[in-house]
């Protein structure tokens, strides 16, 4: 892992968490922002740079921040505030590695994908309007990620949340709620990152799938509609 030097510490940045968490340094007197702008400094000068370090530092970084503003603000409720961080840091890291799957798919020249049988005896389908093609979608998704900043970029600001698809799902849901349809434009345009782009889009699927929505598209080439059934 990335090693840091700071006025009370130098080494590895997992150790630093360590020593932090058994007491044997106190949070309060180390610079987060020192620590933020040494490691932007050091991916800046990388030819090509790691996603994995570069994830593994945003979770111990996230942990940190979480531990420095527990000792400096009033007493908040720990463990449910300690859980939530802690899963929405996985999810995070499980989204990094989603990522750069799905993005190694939509360059292949045939959009499929499989996934392990499930132990409910459901038949599910997916079934848009008949001039909806696996093509289609496949464009509008990789005209979207096309873009956004390339994933690299996101150390640059600290990531303070994490997206999951049951949020996009509920999200998308309450959009239609009033209103009769949504364009793709729209739902992508609000997405901030290529992980969020995805997300929405895996979560518009999902929906499909469930026959609560589906896509219609009047002409080939025009813009493509989500619409509630």
């Amino acid at each position: 892992m990335y090693k840091i030097k700071i006025d009370k510490f130098a080494g590895p940045m997992d150790l630093l968490l360590q020593l932090i968490e058994q007491q044997k340094l106190e949070i309060t007197e180390v610079s987060l922002s020192q620590v933020t702008d040494q490691f932007i400094g050091y991916t800046e000068k990388l030819s090509e740079r790691d996603p994995e370090e570069l994830s593994d530092f945003l979770v111990v970084a996230a942990r940190l921040l979480y531990l420095k503003s527990k000792a400096i603000l009033p007493v908040i409720d720990d463990e449910e505030d300690f859980d939530s961080l802690e899963k929405q840091l996985r999810i995070y890291k499980e989204f990094l590695e989603a990522t750069k799957k799905v993005e190694q798919i939509l360059k292949q020249e045939k959009f499929l994908y499989s996934r392990e049988k499930t132990k409910i005896d459901l038949q599910v389908d997916f079934s848009p309007a008949e001039n909806i093609t696996t093509n289609n979608l496949k464009s509008v998704l990789i005209q979207v990620l096309k873009r956004l900043d390339p994933l690299v970029r996101m150390p640059k600001q600290m990531i303070d949340r994490a997206v999951s698809l049951q949020q996009k799902i509920l999200h998308l849901k309450e959009l239609l709620l009033t209103r009769k349809n949504l364009s793709f434009k729209e739902l992508f345009d609000q997405a901030e990152s290529r992980t969020e782009v995805i997300m929405s889009f895996l979560a518009m699927l999902e929906l499909v799938k469930q026959k609560h929505l589906t896509v219609k598209q009047g002409n080939l080439f025009d813009e493509i509609y989500i619409e509630k059934m």
